[in-house]
Order: C-alpha cells, then sequence, then structure tokens
C-alpha cells in the first residue's frame, strides 16, 4: 500500500499547496544515502571499510587521518560536531575551511571507544565519496543512487539554485511566519544531510534498498548492524540509521533538521512499512513531527510503534536514579550512573528533562552485555521516550 497525506502550504506568498511531489530537505534523515555510496564503493573494491580515512584523503588533521571509515558511518570516530564551531547555514563551509576551524580541536574520546553523533563524520565521507570516485557528490546521488532505483524526484539540493517543485523553508514564532535563512549551495547538500526528497521518492527508494538494486544482501545486512564498541557492547546505530526494537522487531528511523524544514523517517523491515514525516516550518510550539509519524504508522498497522506500549507500574531503583539524573539541571551527576562508553566523554549531549510528571519502562529486551529499557516520560504538553542501555551491573551505556 502506498499512501500520500500532504496538506499545507509549499510556498506562502504564490500559495503553492504541497503535494507528493513537492521536495522537503530532509537533512539528517539523508545520512543513509552517504552510507550507500561509501558501501557502493567498498563493494565495488574502491576501498575497504576498515581502511583509515586517510589512506584516502590527504592533509587531514593527524587525529582525522586515523579513524576508519566504518567508524565514521557508525559514529564512532570521536570527531567533534561542526556544526556546533562552524554553524553558519547561509555561508560556505568547503573542506578548507572546516579543516581550519576544526583541525586542532580534540576528539571527544578514542575511536570506537564512544559513540556521540557528529555531523562532520559524514561531512568527510563525502569528501571521501568525491576523491574516491572523481565526480561530486551530487553528481554521484543522481547517478548511482536516484537514477538506478527509479526515483522521480530526489536530488541534491543547492540552496542557491531555483528548484521546480522545493518547499520554502520557515520559521513560526510570534504567531507569524518568516522565511528561514536560505543555505549557501554547498551546505545544502553536504553529504551529512543534504538532500530533497518528495513522497512520491518513499516507495521506489524502499523498494530499491530492500530489493538489492543498489548493494548487496550481505552489505544490506552490514548497514543495519549496531556500532561495536571496545567495551564488547553495541551502540543501537548502524549506517545512517538508529536501530531499535519494538514489539520485538526490528525498527530503523532518524530524525533531521535544518532551517526551516524538519523530518522523521522510520521504517519496520518486517511489514515493510515506511513512514517519512517532513515539514517546512520549523516551530517550537507544533507537536513534535516524531510523535505525528509514530501515530500515523500506528493507524496504518495497529501496535506497530511503542505508542501502542503500556507503562509498567511502579518503580525501581534504576528508574529513580535515571529520573534523578534527567532533572539534574547544573548538578552533578551520579559518579556511579555512566558505564565507561558514557564516562568517556561525560555524557556528553545526553538529554536534560524537567518538570516529570510520571516515568516508568514500557518495553526493554536484552543485547550483549546489558538491556536496553524503554521509558515514557510524562511531561506537559507531550509525552516523551527514552531508550536507555543498562550494564549488567546497572549502569548507563546509552541513553537517547
Amino acid at each position: 500500500m502506498i499512501a500520500f497525506y500532504d496538506w499545507g502550504s509549499a510556498s506562502l506568498p504564490f500559495q503553492q499547496p504541497v503535494t507528493p511531489q513537492t521536495l522537503f530537505h530532509i537533512a539528517s534523515c539523508g545520512k543513509q544515502f552517504t552510507a550507500l555510496a561509501v558501501q557502493q564503493l567498498a563493494e565495488a573494491g574502491r576501498i575497504k571499510l576498515d581502511d583509515r580515512l586517510g589512506d584516502h584523503l590527504k592533509s587531514l588533521p593527524a587525529s582525522w587521518a586515523a579513524v576508519r571509515l566504518s567508524q565514521l558511518l557508525h559514529q564512532t570516530s570521536g570527531l567533534p560536531d561542526y556544526l556546533e564551531i562552524l554553524g553558519e547555514w547561509d555561508r560556505p563551509q568547503g573542506r578548507a575551511k572546516v579543516i581550519d576551524r576544526m583541525g586542532g580541536e580534540p576528539v571527544l574520546f578514542q575511536p570506537g571507544a564512544s559513540w556521540s553523533y557528529s555531523n562532520t563524520n559524514y561531512l568527510v565521507l563525502g569528501w571521501l565519496i568525491e576523491e574516491v570516485s572523481g565526480i561530486g557528490y551530487a553528481d554521484y546521488l543522481d547517478r548511482f543512487l536516484f537514477k538506478p532505483a527509479g526515483l522521480p524526484r530526489a536530488r541534491a539540493d543547492a540552496g542557491g539554485t531555483p528548484i521546480l517543485g522545493r518547499a520554502e523553508p520557515y520559521e513560526f514564532e510570534g504567531g507569524a511566519f518568516r522565511h528561514a535563512p536560505r543555505m549557501e549551495t554547498g551546505v545544502s547538500q553536504a553529504a551529512d544531510g543534504g538532500v530533497l526528497f518528495s513522497a512520491s521518492d518513499l516507495a521506489p527508494w524502499r523498494a530499491a534498498v530492500d530489493g538489492g538494486k543498489l548493494i548487496s544482501a550481505a552489505g544490506k545486512i552490514a548497514a543495519e548492524s549496531r556500532a561495536p564498541l571496545t567495551t564488547g557492547r553495541f551502540a543501537p546505530y548502524g549506517f545512517g540509521h538508529f536501530l531499535d526494537r519494538v514489539h520485538g522487531k526490528e525498527v530503523l528511523h532518524h530524525s533531521g533538521g535544518a532551517p526551516g524544514f524538519v523530518s522523521f523517517w522510520i521504517t519496520f523491515p518486517d511489514s515493510g512499512l515506511s513512514v517519512l514525516a517532513a515539514t517546512n516550518t520549523w516551530a517550537k510550539t507544533l507537536p513534535p513531527l516524531r510523535i505525528m509519524a509514530l501515530t500515523l504508522a500506528e493507524s496504518l498497522a495497529p501496535e506497530t510503534t511503542y505508542l501502542s506500549l503500556w507503562m509498567a507500574s511502579g518503580g525501581d531503583s534504576r528508574t529513580a536514579r535515571l529520573r534523578t539524573y534527567l532533572q539534574r539541571g547544573d548538578g552533578a551527576a551520579d559518579a556511579g550512573l555512566f558505564a565507561p562508553e558514557l564516562a568517556a566523554h561525560g555524557g556528553l549531549n545526553l538529554p536534560k528533562l524537567d518538570n516529570i510528571e510520571d516515568m516508568a519502562p514500557v518495553e526493554s529486551y536484552s543485547v550483549s552485555g546489558g538491556e536496553m529499557v524503554r521509558y515514557r516520560v510524562l511531561r506537559k504538553p507531550y509525552a516523551s521516550h527514552l531508550l536507555a542501555g543498562w550494564t549488567t551491573d546497572e549502569r548507563l551505556f546509552w541513553l537517547g
């Protein structure tokens, strides 16, 4: 079954409605395309995923050159996120500028010791794709991914170029819409998430991935395998996807955000259901797009998502410790709460949640070296969900 649900405006001044052909910038949801391109080059014998980045790219900082390609794909490299230092969406951020501004930054942790989401990992994989293939990143996606998959509309973005059917980006604040900053062309099509995608592209894309048109069956398994860590445990992130399990079945998902655009993509491999939600409005007051996508998935396939799970009654010591940590404010964390994976970077970028009304587990499943527990956190105006990884001695090795 293919279903399109479209509403709203792609362009307010021109009163252009959103249609299944409207192109949305899906930001980090597009990391899977970069990952597949790297896998294609590996399957063609041009690179190996165990290669170090410096084997193919020269003039890199030593800490960058030493990282293996698989660690970049899995987000276990320890490289800091360039968007937290540069973040100038409307100005060029070419390779020389990124290295000049970022090259002296220390790594967050030794490669493989932990996991931390960093757009730098996929940005430099774009440089790799261009170096090895000999063509630009946008051309590579078009020639070796989008055209072979039969996608009717998908393409790399080009922020400074008029593109037929591209939604205009907006921000909603103070009760009014205004244009979001227009991204510079190079920034808008960078490999950490520079793709325009329409609803009409979703079904052929999933058919191409699932049907083996783009990479081998073994490559697909690798892309959906969790990130190995030096502790012997695994982080639930594959190649451009977060990896989860709900109702005992595997789930792939990712979110994305760029000026004026928000996206969330979730796929249930067992059933073949894939839901992509995208909007061209950034607004803090709107319901989370993730919840909207999960609600749609639940309506199409009941008891598929964690929205249909019940909260456990009563609490336990782990839940109480985690709740205290989430409401920590500026206070120090429980010294014994973190396993080595999180202690390696001091709990970098872990969530803080205040005004928690209630919190309880809704589901758990065993993993190598511990247990994953999903929590529902009741706060106004919307409930949220967290996935925690607990070691056998009740320390956190994952939280997100």
